[in-house]
């Protein structure tokens, strides 16, 4: 198949008439445009949420025949010590929330009855949920989020501890450079710099304590973290970018994608029934 079959923003609406006649799944990238350190563009984010939801349509096209809606390109970077770093965009929540909604509802009203959500940036999925919450008592329809910082960690701790790498990942790191490359972003090779913060200094056990699995701490949103995190003399990437390539991309990428995949064909033949739209 060619892009013309997979991107909604490709087809004529009467290309799109005749999809909804075989399918009624939908896969809407969410990203982010922010600094990605000195060897990424600012699109990292919408390159990786678009590249996956790309690869997930490729492989169910034969059974599901989903379509991709177009990426949203803006998130949440209203975060201590990112401001000083030229090109990061950010929307409030609300604003946000209310995007997403806006979005999938479009999505729904065309007669896609299922919306699930590919997120590549880290803070947006507790609006994303929100959204699904209130686009679900709305509509009716089914809604999901696949999260790539959650779905692709344990493959990547595992290549990081093959390579003998600390298993920090989640921002211009090895992680997001191998999968962003693989995807077709430029990375500015002789500008690759990494950053590995520091170990929190002990007064910050005030804001970020050790805790738990199941213990959720706002620590975004948290300046003295975040200055630990983002230090003025940080080139703006958390982890060490050395040694990315398209090979560790494509590890990542597979192991990322089969739960979407096996989400979208378990979903083909769920029963939806929506709610009257105004």
């Amino acid at each position: 198949m060619n892009d013309k079959e997979i991107f909604l923003r490709l087809m004529s609406w009467p290309e799109i008439e005749e999809r909804l006649k075989l399918t009624d799944v939908a896969l809407l990238p969410v990203g982010q445009t922010e600094q990605h350190g000195h060897h990424l563009p600012l699109d990292v984010d919408n390159i990786i949420c678009t590249g996956l939801a790309k690869m997930v349509a490729m492989e169910t096209f034969d059974t599901v025949k989903p379509v991709v809606a177009p990426t949203i390109p803006f998130g949440y970077s209203d975060l201590p010590a990112f401001s000083r770093y030229p090109g990061t965009f950010t929307l409030q929540p609300a604003t946000l929330i209310s995007l997403y909604v806006d979005v999938a509802r479009s999505l729904v009203k065309m007669g896609f009855k299922k919306v699930i959500f590919i997120n590549g940036h880290y803070p947006n999925p507790p609006f994303i949920e929100e959204a699904m919450r209130q686009l679900t008592k709305e509509t009716g329809a089914f809604f999901a989020l696949g999260n790539f910082f959650v779905l692709a960690d344990e493959i990547s701790r595992e290549i990081l501890n093959e390579m003998g790498k600390p298993p920090r990942w989640g921002h211009a790191c090895l992680v997001e450079t191998s999968v962003s490359e693989l995807f077709g972003a430029e990375v500015r090779r002789a500008k690759v710099i990494g950053f590995m913060p520091k170990p929190y200094p002990l007064e910050l056990q005030n804001f970020i304590p050790v805790t738990p699995p199941g213990i959720t701490i706002p620590w975004l949103e948290q300046e003295e973290v975040m200055n630990c995190c983002w230090p003025e003399e940080s080139p703006g990437p958390i982890g060490d970018p050395a040694g990315h390539s398209r090979e560790i991309g494509e590890r990542i990428v597979k192991a990322t994608i089969a739960p979407l995949v096996q989400l979208v064909n378990d979903i083909k033949t769920l029963k939806v029934n929506l709610k009257q739209l105004p």
